[in-house]
């Protein structure tokens, strides 16, 4: 079963629906209630929803590095792919990756 995700409010409608496309649970924190939350909050609902943070933003990186909790973080730089290789490397990473692996992990893509 592939992971899912909760996408922070800077990551594209258009991955986030490509990645639908593909099957994956991708949820933007707009849609739960969560956008302009805090990223230690989003990290925390992620973590009792079982899903991953599909984040563009560098600062959680800097949370994970001062060890929170947390169910994984799949993090790139915003111009490191363009919309469709993003859409391809995160579904790869949903398809392969297990949440016992991504656990308290952050995962470059």
């Amino acid at each position: 079963m592939p992971l899912s995700l909760l996408c922070d409010e800077h990551i594209p409608y258009a991955i986030i629906d490509g990645l639908r496309r593909r099957g994956i649970d991708a949820v933007p924190v707009q849609l739960v209630g969560l956008k302009s939350t805090g990223d230690p909050e989003i990290l925390d609902a992620a973590r009792r929803e079982g899903r991953i943070v599909y984040t563009w933003d560098e600062d959680y990186l800097v949370i994970d590095h001062n060890g929170v909790n947390h169910s994984g973080i799949f993090y790139h730089h915003k111009d490191k792919h363009q919309w469709g290789e993003a859409i391809d490397t995160v579904h790869l990473a949903c398809e392969t990756l297990t949440p016992d692996e991504m656990r308290n992990r952050v995962e470059f893509l």
